[in-house]
Parts: C-alpha cells; structure tokens; sequence
C-alpha cells in the first residue's frame, strides 16, 4: 500500500491519545485554558468520575464569534502571537486540547467575548462541527464535554474506578489551584460540593492561605520556607516555597508540588533531587512533603517536551539539580534542629475535648489508672539544681533543651528550659550525635578502625552470603574490613571503633538481615546512609539504660552541637517541646 494521508478525524484521535489519557487530562487542559483567560472564578463539575460529564465554566476574557470555529482545529491557538516557542508566557499553546477532546466525545462550548454584546455556542462531535449557535451566556466561558471516549471504547477500559479518577482529577485541581491563588476555585462532583476555595490577593500571605485551606494549619505550621536565588551567567534562577520537616513525612507522594515558570511539572529528576536533599533525616520508604516554585529566564526551559506539558528540559540540568540541593540542604540545616510540632498541636486540640466529657464517673470507674502508671523514682536526687532552675531564664544558663529533671520509664528524658518543658528520647537522640560523628569520619576520611587480633569468624546462609559480597567496597569505606572464609562464611579482620563493645557477629548479621528485609536503595549515598544507620542504633544509648542526671544533661548538649538534631536518622523526633502558653491552653487556663 502507498503512502496515503490520515483523515483529519483519526490524526485528531491519536493525538487525543497523547494528550487526553484520562478525564483528569480533560480537566486540566480546560483549567489551563481558563486561567489563560484571565479568569477569577473557575467551577468545576464532574460526573461520573468525568465520563458522563465534565463542565467547566469561568469569567474569563471569553471567545469571539469569529474564533469559536477556529478553536477546535488543531494546531489553532490564540496564545503564539510571535511563533516563538522559546519564550512562552502560557499554559496552553499547541492548539491541541480543544480538538482532541472533540475526537473522543460530545463536545460543548459557550462563550461570551469581553466587552461584546453577543454569545455564541458550538456543539462538536466527534471533531465534525454539528451545530453553532447564539448562546444566553453573559461572561466568561463555559465548556461541557459528554460522553467522554464514547468513539473509543477501548480507552474506558483502562479508566480506574470512579474513586480513583476522581481522585486523580481532584489531585490535579490541588496542584493548579496552588500556583493560581488569586483564583477562586469551586469543585463538585456527583452533584456534591467537595472543594471551595475562595481567591486569595497576590502575597506570601495568600499563598499560605491557599495551602492551609487545602491541607490544613497542621501542614503549614511544619513546613519551613525556602527562598534562593543564584546567577547562571547574566540570568536568575529562583527558588522559593516551602517545605516540610522531615518527621512530616508520608506514605505517598501525593503532597509534593512543583512548579517551573507558573507551571506544574511532573519530573522525576527533580523529585529525586529534592528527595537526596534530605539525606538521611527521612525514614526509608517515606516521602517528604513540598510545594516548590522554581522560576528560570523562557529560553532556559523547553516545556515543549510532551503534548501534556507535564515535563520539561531544562537548559542546564547539573546546574538546576545542584542549586536545588544546596538551596534545600542549607534551609533544612538551619531549620531541622527545631522538633515538629504537629504532636503538640495534636494535643493542644485534643485535651480540651477530653477534659470536657471527663465526668466524676468516669474517673471514679477508672481509679486503676494512676495504679497502674508504675511511676518510677528518681534516677538521682536533684541536688543544688534549684538554683539552676531559678537562672534558666538567664542568657548565659538558657540552652535550647534546657536541663535535665527527670528520666521516666528509662527512656524518656524530661527537661525545662525558659520556654516550657522538653521531652526527649534518649536512644533517638543518641542515635543521631553518632551518626553525624560517624558520617563527618567517613566524609573526611577520618574513620578510627580497631584491628581484630582474632578475627571473627560468621557462618552465613547463602542469601546472606550473597548481600556481603555484594556490598564488600562500600562495607571498607564504612571502617569493616571482610573476607570470604569458606563457601557461606565470612572472616571479619576490621570494624569501626565504635563498635568494638559490642559482639561484633550479632552486629553482622542484624546488619544483613536488615539489608535484606529492606533492601538497598539504588542511590550509592544512600545505601551508606542505611547502612551507617543501622550501625549506630546499635552503638546508641539503649531504651532502658538509667542515666545519671550529669549524663542526661552532657547528652543534651552534645545534641545542641549536632546537625539535624531534632531528627534521628531514621526521621523519628528526637524530642517534642511544650510552650509555657500550650500547657497553659491544655489545661484550659486560656
């Protein structure tokens, strides 16, 4: 067969397949087209998870009687006034959305051009124009897109359920919702109101506002901002948004956002990139939370990567990537030393309802209580630390994890300071002063080893075997030195100092089970990460090991002087504080 042309009708379909996957894709295209028009006020409405229907209407700038026609043709676009791609100042700009949603469904658009006293509708199926006509609409625009991929059955094959799709479409009107906040954004589906987030002014301000109606004040009272800026030759590059502590961290990735130019972006060298940021203040398998603007002069970026615009090429990736790492490393370093407050928060809002429904009865059916809390005497008398205490509020006595009182349950550390009271665990502490100790070693090439005058000699299984061998360099850079000693045993000649109070088989193997009910991460800086992780939990202060006052204090301050104390470097707090004007509010004094 010759070389022949494709119908206008099936060229409009596969490129629907590229660029409308799904109804969230529908929704996203028109949301763009939207706030390209200058809108204020976006409504959206989804039934059916979006196959049935999807309207979408707005008070923006409108279409002209002359342009209806022209806007579901392809490659037709309002918005390339000067046919350069390079330097793109909007959402859309292919002139593909339009058309495509039309090859696979029954497509509406009414629109009032501003400023004119007309409107016109068009009625589109199945990219054939089937009616065009004047419209009662009196602003802005209002598209509504019916049975969606009723021309290509297939694809509804590969659809979620109904909760899922719209979950994925209420994820994609989050993500444009952040970036426009000066537009008010209402959403229903099903007939039912799930998202009303009214327009904010354009300020740091109304950023945050959007965030906290979105996610809630906890989110945004344990995130911390980031703002940087650097010259790439004569051209800015900025970054600025804010991001989460490390112990607020999630399962998914569904609270991290980024943004290029006013755009949202799905790039997984950036995600990873902000991810490696965080070294080791993030439990494995867990994901940080962040909402990033990332901001480069147009011809530094192509978003002409993909017809969805979810990707871009950056003109200089390394040089993106290293001042992303930089930018977030020196804000979490500065930051991180102060413990998450979402605990106490929970606390603040919780014991008010519990003290109001505590009745006498209650009490009375639960004297057993305080029978059971086992209180334990002091580890040590506390001796001339009044004076201490009666000075805390003095500059040069004042540390930020005040002093020691108390040790309850030989694990927990209570201590007090000019602000409140400090609880902090011992082991999760202890963990992390070690970690960095052993981690500035490895950086500076420092690492003490102790030579075993009789080496130790492990019987392995095979699969354990395999791990060691695997793993031999990256275990020597870490201060142990391994051998192979007949066909599933391993002769151990080194190990790092710091563990040689300790059996050093039991070390070995609880490393290699670790290794393998977790498994390595691919990244070579994280795999020693998980291992030197693993490693100073079994050199830290155990739960459970009484210490003396003058020991719990001398942790203390060993902590202050560690980096990203507030953490362990498994991403647990290492302590959770207690203002003076929480407490006063837990037991209703406010």
């Amino acid at each position: 067969m010759g070389i022949r042309k494709l119908p206008e009708n099936l060229i409009n379909q596969i490129a629907a397949g590229e660029v409308i996957e799904k109804p969230s894709f529908v929704i996203k295209e028109l949301i763009e087209n939207s706030i390209d028009a200058n809108s204020s006020e976006i409504e959206i409405n989804i039934n059916n998870a979006g196959k049935s229907e999807i309207l979408i209407s707005d008070d923006g700038d409108g279409i002209s009687k002359n342009d209806l026609k022209k806007s579901v043709e392809r490659h037709a676009t309002s918005k390339l006034s000067d046919d350069d791609l390079f330097n793109l100042n909007f959402l859309g700009f292919r002139g593909e959305a339009l058309p495509s949603i039309a090859s696979v469904s029954e497509l509406i658009i009414e629109s009032n051009k501003k400023n004119q006293n007309e409107s016109w509708g068009i009625k589109c199926i199945q990219s054939h124009i089937k009616d065009f006509f004047p419209s009662s609409r009196n602003k802005g625009t209002k598209v509504r897109v019916l049975n969606l991929f009723s021309s290509v059955p297939a694809r509804l094959k590969f659809l979620k359920s109904n909760i899922g799709e719209n979950s994925h479409s209420l994820q994609i009107i989050r993500r444009l919702s952040i970036i426009n906040f000066h537009i008010g954004f209402k959403v229903r589906i099903d007939n039912k109101e799930v998202l009303y987030l009214v327009k904010e002014n354009k300020s740091k301000e109304g950023f945050k506002n959007r965030l906290k109606n979105l996610f809630g004040h906890d989110f945004l009272q344990n995130t911390i901002e980031v703002s940087s800026k650097k010259l790439f030759y004569n051209d800015q590059i900025t970054l600025t948004g804010v991001i989460g502590f490390p112990t607020l961290n999630f399962a998914n990735q569904t609270k991290q956002f980024i943004f290029v130019n006013g755009r949202a972006v799905q790039d997984r060298g950036i995600s990873s990139v902000i991810r490696l940021s965080y070294k080791d203040t993030l439990p494995r398998g867990r994901f940080p939370v962040y909402c990033l603007f990332i901001n480069v002069p147009n011809h530094f970026v192509d978003v002409n990567v993909h017809p969805t615009k979810m990707e871009v090429r950056f003109k200089d990736y390394k040089f993106v990537k290293s001042f992303i790492i930089s930018s977030i490393s020196s804000t979490l370093n500065d930051e991180t030393k102060k413990s998450v407050s979402r605990f106490s928060n929970f606390y603040e809002e919780e014991f008010p309802s519990f003290n109001q429904h505590l009745n006498i009865k209650n009490t009375l059916d639960h004297q057993n209580i305080f029978a059971e809390l086992n209180l334990e005497p002091m580890v040590k008398k506390i001796t001339g630390l009044e004076n201490n205490v009666n000075n805390i509020s003095g500059k040069e006595n004042d540390f930020p994890l005040g002093y020691a009182l108390y040790q309850f349950k030989k694990n927990y550390i209570i201590s007090i300071s000019s602000n409140g009271i400090i609880l902090i665990d011992q082991h999760a502490a202890h963990e992390r002063i070690v970690f960095e100790k052993y981690k500035s070693s490895i950086q500076n090439e420092t690492i003490q080893k102790e030579f075993l005058l009789l080496p130790v000699v492990v019987d392995l299984q095979l699969e354990q075997f395999n791990v060691i061998l695997k793993n031999t360099k990256l275990l020597r850079r870490l201060g142990f030195s391994i051998e192979e000693f007949g066909e599933t045993s391993i002769l151990v000649r080194e190990i790092p100092s710091l563990l040689k109070k300790y059996d050093i088989k039991n070390v070995v193997i609880d490393l290699i089970d670790d290794i393998l009910i977790s498994g390595l991460p691919i990244d070579y800086h994280e795999k020693m990460n998980l291992i030197m992780g693993n490693v100073c939990c079994h050199r830290s202060v155990r739960s459970g090991r009484s210490l003396t006052i003058e020991e719990m204090n001398g942790l203390l301050r060993e902590m202050e002087k560690t980096p990203n104390y507030g953490q362990c470097n498994h991403g647990r707090p290492t302590y959770i504080s207690f203002s003076l004007n929480q407490l006063e509010k837990l037991f209703q004094r406010q």
